[in-house]
């Protein structure tokens, strides 16, 4: 089951990768109107997501967290946050990454689309390094 969730993990980057190019298509991007005023809202609503999923999960389902590996299920919010965290965090880059691919033009509305990606991941990460700091005592040693 560890090479099944290993491959699966990798999937997910790589449909990170391809979501994020895909969607930042021309012909994609027609009705939609990203601005700075989403790259501020996500940036500050996803550390507060990562440290609520944490929290809540080591309220209610779990004392002790195991540290994240690339072979175990990466879905799994509730029983194993920190997981499920460094993966979105990763493919929420990796659709970043997929968005520059496309050099978007400078206020272009794949530019803002682009900006919209590196706030997910840029607070995802943020909330990923609070966790961590604040958590410490709740992380299972390797």
């Amino acid at each position: 089951m560890k090479n099944f969730w290993y491959f699966a993990n990798i999937g997910y980057l790589r449909l990170g990768l391809w979501c994020g190019y895909y969607s930042t298509a021309p012909g994609r991007l027609q009705h939609i109107v990203p601005d700075p005023t989403m790259w501020l809202m996500i940036l500050i609503i996803m550390p507060l997501f990562a440290i609520g999923a944490v929290h809540y999960s080591i309220q209610r389902w779990v004392n002790m967290l195991p540290r994240p590996s690339w072979s175990r299920n990466s879905a799994n919010w509730w029983q194993d946050p920190l997981q499920s965290l460094l993966m979105s965090t990763r493919t929420t880059a990796m659709m970043a990454m997929g968005a520059a691919l496309r050099r978007p033009a400078i206020g272009s509305v794949g530019f803002w689309m682009f900006g919209v990606y590196c706030s997910a991941a840029i607070g995802l990460a943020i909330g990923q390094l609070v966790v961590y700091r604040t958590y410490r005592r709740h992380i299972l040693e390797a």
